[in-house]
């Protein structure tokens, strides 16, 4: 994960790459339930950043948004370090009840959210962001999956999402900052052992 970013924007072909990467994950019935709502524009960023991280927790000092002695106006963001894209990934309940309520999948009687074992909308929503960080990976952006932990419901009414879309967290795109370092709880634990983790046959 890059959590300190370079001011480059970037590139409409190389973003939306990444984007359409994310429709490729696996979805219970082809339910297609993720939606992404992408924010580039300075002033949406400011707006996000205030909502879920008042307290500047996840990026630097402020700095203009525009260089304003160009006559190109670039897309940058606002804070020395961070991300010029934020991709908000949402989980599409609605689309599962309603594709499960079809012909061919009524019998299976998971077109109330109660038939659902587990909430696949969110776990299908959660490969897709995987996809998405992948393929940032191979166009040499770097990303950082964050959660949203304060402001969600102040973020869904200004982007007016609809009833039964549930944000999952927030991806930030952009080119890593020459000065980006690993960090967190990666260098204090470490991984655990595969031996740890796999169980042939049973736990």
């Amino acid at each position: 994960m890059v959590r300190r970013f370079a001011p480059d924007p970037i590139p409409d072909e190389v973003l939306i790459s990444i984007l359409e990467t994310a429709q490729h994950a696996p979805s219970a019935g082809f339910a297609q339930g993720l939606e992404m709502v992408v924010l580039d524009d300075p002033g949406q960023l400011n707006s996000f950043w205030e909502l879920v991280d008042p307290q500047s927790r996840k990026h630097g000092a402020r700095r203009p948004s525009l260089d304003e002695r160009s006559d190109v106006q670039v897309r940058m963001p606002s804070f020395e370090g961070d991300p010029p894209v934020v991709v908000i990934p949402y989980s599409g309940k609605p689309h599962y009840l309603e594709r499960y309520s079809q012909p061919d999948k009524h019998a299976f009687g998971m077109g109330t959210e109660e038939g659902w074992p587990v909430p696949y909308w969110d776990i299908d929503a959660a490969m897709g962001v995987m996809l998405m960080l992948l393929a940032a990976v191979d166009e040499g952006v770097g990303g950082w999956f964050f959660g949203i932990f304060q402001g969600e419901a102040e973020l869904t009414r200004w982007l007016g999402v609809p009833e039964g879309f549930r944000a999952i967290g927030a991806v930030a795109l952009g080119y890593p900052s020459p000065e980006e370092r690993r960090r967190g709880s990666v260098l204090t634990r470490g991984r655990r052992p595969l031996k740890d983790v796999v169980h042939y046959g049973g736990w």
